[in-house]
């Protein structure tokens, strides 16, 4: 008969379910939603964000300016959040097999990757959206998060979870799939150079 503890430290995740979770960083009153994958020993081996890039520099910017590049960005183990302060759990959208998530998992990844390669204008929020609207064309990290969700086949998921919890209206820019081909996209008007009058 196999000791079951021996297995346990030999093989520390098997049987242990990995898990794809939705989370928040608190922005005021409004807040950042990304996804985190979550081992079979409860570490956060991956992240997947929308964040807003510098088109001069290219340097990420937690708040950025209307027009800096829409980027998705994905986290690998070991290499940390890109995002710092405090980071709430909203809920589980999938747990199942390290193989089963992980193959989820690396289709939000391809998503993320799909965003950066279309080169979107971030826009993030619209006062219009405090009224109660849609918020016109904001084009943001949380349009960024329900795309990858979509690309997952967890977007159902993730909208019971913010529905359930009340927490819909947080996140502007929510229920924006980058990547439909019918999607009508943001783009920011031209910076022109300010001229010193003759």
């Amino acid at each position: 008969m196999t000791d079951r503890r021996a297995a346990e430290i030999l093989y520390p995740d098997q049987g242990k379910a990995w898990r794809i979770e939705l989370k928040s960083h608190p922005i005021l009153h409004r807040g950042h939603a990304f996804l985190a994958l979550v081992d079979g020993n409860d570490r956060i081996v991956g992240e997947l964000h929308g964040l807003s890039h510098s088109k001069h520099t290219g340097e990420p910017m937690m708040a950025g300016m209307d027009g800096a590049d829409l980027r998705g960005v994905a986290t690998g183990p070991g290499e940390g959040s890109p995002i710092g302060g405090n980071k709430v759990l909203l809920g589980e959208l999938r747990a199942g097999s390290k193989d089963e998530i992980e193959r989820i998992w690396a289709k939000g990844v391809a998503a993320a990757s799909a965003i950066t390669e279309t080169k979107f204008d971030y826009k993030a929020h619209d006062p219009s959206y405090e009224l109660g609207t849609d918020g016109g064309q904001i084009q943001n990290s949380n349009s960024v998060a329900y795309t990858v969700t979509k690309a997952m086949g967890l977007a159902a998921d993730a909208d019971r979870v913010l529905q359930g919890q009340n927490e819909g209206r947080r996140f502007s820019g929510w229920n924006r799939d980058l990547l439909d081909p019918k999607y009508k996209r943001y783009v920011a008007p031209p910076v022109f150079p300010v001229q010193d009058a003759p």
